[in-house]
């Protein structure tokens, strides 16, 4: 789980909520076909979404999923939009 570390600053269900939010937006990335690389650039685009997802959830104070989804995706740019077909 990539937020446990931050468990301390969030109610149980919103580690679920940003964990789901994470999990679907790594999902999207791979059915986009998102150049995901080397293992280091794996590592690091992990890193990016998680850091974005907590932005969402902590500045934006979004809790919504898809939302959270839609930020993180436009926030990677490159074009990858939610939705988009498969390369």
């Amino acid at each position: 789980m990539p937020f446990q570390q931050y468990a301390a600053f969030f109610k149980p269900e919103e580690l679920d909520t940003l964990t789901a939010a994470f999990d679907a937006t790594w999902q999207e990335l791979c059915v986009c076909g998102f150049d995901l690389g080397s293992e280091d650039k794996i590592a690091l685009l992990r890193r990016k979404l998680a850091q974005r997802i907590l932005v969402s959830a902590t500045a934006g104070g979004v809790r919504d999923v898809e939302t959270m989804k839609e930020q993180a995706m436009r926030s990677l740019g490159g074009g990858v939009r939610p939705g988009m077909p498969p390369l």
